[in-house]
């Protein structure tokens, strides 16, 4: 991954970032630099939310758009072939079209246009509401056909300029999931989740970690001892970082039991998927979150 070249399209969005409205936005109830603010105690029923200042949150949302977009701006607008929804934005948020009865607000692309919307930022006309609770695009093929279209072009200017608040919206999500976690985690073993997530959820790198992964193989939440065990989520990330060499950080931990997790899930497959192939791009990925900080300590004039 270019290092010089993410930094010039922070550089970039950061100049044009006031196009959307964004130099605007209803302001953060607190900023919390650089860190997630966690309950003290597993007891606590109202732990403060996650928030993460511009900053951090623009060198994060890059990242991620490298790993799923390769820093493609038409990446941002995409169609997967044999799906039957849209993925958009920097962590793929899915798309339904109408009338799908998947479509939600909670979840998905209009809950993040939903989340947008309570910062404040300038949504396209056609996108407030109920209009962007389903993709107007019915098929892949329409989708393709419109690719030039100047709705199309739109939403992908108004996906790259609103980068950070879409990695804010992902970290976010990454606090919610965190009860889940612990509730599909044996009670002798939640203090040890729960002090690992806290831990890496207090430096840029490792929200970053934590929040990609969770885009990239999910939560790994079920009430099921075999997928507690078995599972390649970020459950199963944290809880096998007990598991690595003593001398590793904490990141390289995280690192470590990542790709330990995926080994196995290898190793189960079936031979005639293939899946050993995905293993490179896999670890190419997870070898990211070991590259530290530096990058938010440049960005942040």
């Amino acid at each position: 991954m270019n290092s010089l070249k993410k930094i010039v399209i922070a550089l970039l969005l950061l100049h044009s970032i006031s196009s959307f409205g964004l130099g605007n936005q209803k302001p953060l109830p607190s900023i919390i630099s650089p860190q997630i603010a966690l309950p003290i105690s597993l007891d606590d029923q109202n732990p403060p939310l996650l928030i993460i200042p511009p900053q951090v949150a623009l060198p994060i949302g890059i990242k991620i758009w490298f790993n799923e977009s390769g820093g493609s701006v038409m990446g941002l607008t995409h169609w997967n072939d044999g799906e039957n929804f849209a993925s958009l934005g920097i962590g793929h948020f899915i798309w339904h079209p109408y009338p799908s009865k998947k479509a939600s607000t909670n979840s998905g692309f209009p809950s993040l246009l939903s989340y947008l919307e309570t910062r404040g930022v300038n949504i396209p006309y056609w996108l407030r509401g109920k209009n962007g609770l389903h993709c107007p695009w019915h098929t892949r093929a329409e989708f393709l056909e419109a690719t030039y279209s100047k709705k199309m072009i739109e939403l992908r200017a108004f996906l790259q300029h609103t980068i950070p608040i879409q990695a804010e919206y992902m970290a976010r999500h990454l606090q919610e999931i965190l009860p889940d976690l612990l509730e599909s985690t044996p009670k002798e073993d939640q203090s040890y989740i729960y002090e690992r997530f806290h831990q890496l959820a207090s430096t840029p790198s490792g929200i970053y970690a934590m929040v990609d992964y969770l885009n990239f193989k999910g939560a790994g939440a079920a009430k099921s001892r075999y997928n507690y065990v078995h599972g390649t989520g970020l459950l199963q990330v944290i809880k096998g970082m007990r598991n690595a060499p003593p001398n590793y950080t904490l990141l390289q931990s995280y690192v470590w039991s990542a790709k330990h997790a995926l080994i196995k899930r290898v190793e189960r497959s079936s031979s005639s998927q293939h899946t050993e192939r995905w293993l490179a791009g896999w670890f190419k990925r997870l070898n990211t979150y070991l590259e530290g900080d530096f990058e938010t300590k440049i960005i942040t004039n």
